[in-house]
């Protein structure tokens, strides 16, 4: 069982984070006070504000000091936030990124762990906006400067209107897009009838996308920068790299979004960010081929998913469009004690899987308070663990 805590001021609520119902019989178990005193003192400072950089650390160091786990999976989503949604007047972007980079050795620094550190790829100054907002189909496309889109029962007038954009790049029909996701059997939604790709500099413009000012867009970087004890030359090789180096060493997985080739301060080294003609962006895709090395043909949902969930009826509330967990994430491995911290919301502790997980709760980014999630059954004391 997990068990959901959202702190919010002095306020905290348990949850039963299957269902998301309100605990009334909290379980008596040794983190959870723990775990709530440290979200109350370290209160998350919302998805644009320099601070969560440090806050990340700061939480991550208190909880691998509680819990002494052998893997940490930390997600610094800030930096990349940042550039996207807050005028560049208001900050410097390079001071930005060498206080990232300072905190990421500070960690590294006090807990000696083996670091797998890798950038999601860098932003460009954005060129402009496509119209999407008076389109006759559905469009689907998410609120993080969308370069991706899915487009459901367009009319004729659409797809007209858009193969005449030179801001539109591609405009893929179903058949094509099969070829880098396929829907499972039990597929609970549908594949787009089209699936779109903005051009370099580009960003979709929809009703929910439009609402916060957009300043840079991400680039789609084919390569993306890490630095690893070991050979890394995909990204899906990321996690069987962490597993072989679990068997013997206590290791950390670090993810800077936003960050490119040119700006990474930890070496020159790089892997391939791409299946087919897809790149990965910062999101799902991303994380869950690092974290399960398994390429976007193999996740539970596709770019541009349609989402028909019944919010009286969904389990995990707290997890995105996820009605289950995925499975086969490097946090998951049973052997080993495993822990989480990100301001990235949601993807912290549904790609790590992890035993304990922190992260920032926001929707929309929206700042709601933080949220730690807890598996009861993993981090109970006396539990053999298995080397």
């Amino acid at each position: 069982m997990k068990v959901g805590v959202i702190c919010s001021g002095e306020q905290s609520q348990f949850l039963n984070f299957r269902t998301g119902d309100i605990l009334e019989n909290i379980p008596k178990h040794h983190l959870l006070e723990s775990m709530v005193q440290l979200m109350k003192k370290y209160p998350y400072p919302g998805d644009l504000d320099p601070l969560s950089i440090d806050w990340v650390t700061n939480v991550a160091l208190e909880v691998e000091q509680i819990y002494k786990p052998k893997f940490v999976f930390l997600s610094y989503a800030s930096y990349y936030l940042i550039s996207l949604f807050k005028h560049p007047g208001l900050y410097d972007r390079q001071a930005l990124r060498q206080h990232l980079f300072a905190e990421v050795e500070r960690f590294f620094i006090q807990t000696g762990l083996t670091p797998f550190i890798i950038g999601t790829g860098g932003t460009l100054p954005l060129e402009g906006e496509v119209d999407l907002t008076e389109l006759d189909g559905f469009v689907t496309a998410s609120r993080l400067g969308p370069v991706y889109a899915g487009l459901y029962q367009p009319s004729q007038r659409d797809l007209y209107y858009l193969n005449q954009l030179e801001a539109v790049q591609m405009i893929l029909p179903q058949e094509r897009f099969a070829q880098v996701w396929i829907p499972p059997n039990n597929f609970e939604g549908r594949i787009p009838d089209y699936f779109m790709v903005a051009a370099r500099g580009f960003a979709f413009g929809t009703p929910e996308s439009s609402k916060r000012p957009l300043y840079r867009v991400n680039a789609r970087d084919n390569k993306i920068p890490i630095y690893a004890p070991d050979t890394v030359k995909s990204i899906i090789d990321i996690a069987p790299a962490v597993k072989k180096r679990l068997r013997k060493e206590r290791v950390a997985l670090v993810v800077l979004e936003g960050i490119d080739h040119e700006h990474f301060a930890f070496g020159n080294e790089s892997c391939s960010n791409t299946y087919s003609w897809y790149t990965y962006l910062p999101g799902e895709g991303q994380y869950l081929a690092m974290t399960t090395g398994r390429h976007i043909l193999e996740h539970p949902y596709p770019p541009g998913y349609r989402d028909y969930q019944d919010p009286q009826g969904k389990t995990y509330p707290f997890s995105g469009y996820y009605r289950s967990l995925p499975i086969g994430t490097i946090g998951s491995l049973a052997s080993k004690t495993s822990i989480a911290v990100g301001s990235r919301s949601v993807l912290t502790h549904a790609a790590s899987g992890a035993d304990i997980c922190i992260e920032g709760y926001t929707r929309s980014m929206k700042q709601e308070g933080t949220l730690g999630v807890i598996d009861i059954n993993k981090t109970r004391k006396g539990r053999t663990r298995r080397r």
